[in-house]
Order: C-alpha cells, then sequence, then structure tokens
C-alpha cells in the first residue's frame, strides 16, 4: 500500500511541476462542447484512438481501437504494390492535380479498406456545478 501512496505522490508532483512552466501559447480553448463528430477534437495514437466532445457538467469521449473494423481481420499489409504509387501521389499532390492523385490514392488502398467502427461511448459526470463560471 505504502509503494502505491509512493507512485501517487510522485505523479502529483510530476503534474504540478509541470504546470509552472506550461506555455500557454499552446493550450487550445473551446467556448462550448462539440456538438458533431467532426468538432470534436481527436486524441491518439495511431492504434487506441478518441474523439473528446468536452463538456463541464458531463463529458463525452468517443473510443476507438484498431481490431474493431467492419470487414474481415486486419491485414498489415493489404497492398504489397502500395509504395510504387507513393511518388506519383506525391508528384500529383504538388502540382494541384487533384484528381490524379485521388485515384493513384485508390490503388495504394488494396482490395478492401474497412472503416473503424466504433468502441465505446465514455460519459463523465462531474459532480461539481456544470456552470464554470467563465
Amino acid at each position: 500500500m505504502n509503494y502505491i501512496k509512493c507512485i501517487l505522490t510522485a505523479y502529483c508532483c510530476c503534474l504540478l511541476t509541470g504546470c509552472k512552466n506550461h506555455d500557454r501559447s499552446l493550450t487550445v480553448w473551446y467556448k462550448e462542447p462539440a456538438k458533431e463528430w467532426v468538432e470534436a477534437p481527436p486524441v491518439g495514437n495511431g492504434r487506441l484512438g478518441a474523439m473528446v466532445f468536452g463538456g463541464a457538467g458531463e463529458e463525452l469521449i468517443q473510443l476507438n481501437e484498431e481490431t474493431l473494423w467492419s470487414g474481415r481481420p486486419v491485414d498489415p499489409n493489404p497492398n504489397p504494390e502500395a509504395v510504387t504509387y507513393l511518388e506519383q501521389v506525391r508528384e500529383a499532390l504538388f502540382k494541384g492535380e487533384w484528381g490524379r492523385a485521388g485515384n493513384l490514392c485508390t490503388k495504394m488502398q488494396g482490395y478492401y479498406t474497412q472503416s473503424y467502427l466504433p468502441l465505446a461511448d465514455l460519459k463523465i459526470r462531474h459532480l461539481f456545478s456544470s456552470d464554470p463560471g467563465l
């Protein structure tokens, strides 16, 4: 039990120390929670992800994970030929040839490009007033 208290204390100290040197120019503030999926800022690492809708009284976070697909199990390399089109796609983009770049991109995708399915909606209800007094 003492080990856990030491870890939590060290973690809190690290958080508090980091706050002192916080660069305010890197802070993003929103005036209201996101109403639609496209308004929520994404967070993640490429394998796990979430869309954070925000909210003072109730927070909505939509979770996602890479193994939840709309099709068959994920093939880590569905199109080994994709790399051969990469330079052509870049050239088309730099020249502003959007249609050509789009057509070349479809050749990079492989047989079937699947869509992520949502993992869960995580709702967090805070115990304080929903009006932060801003």
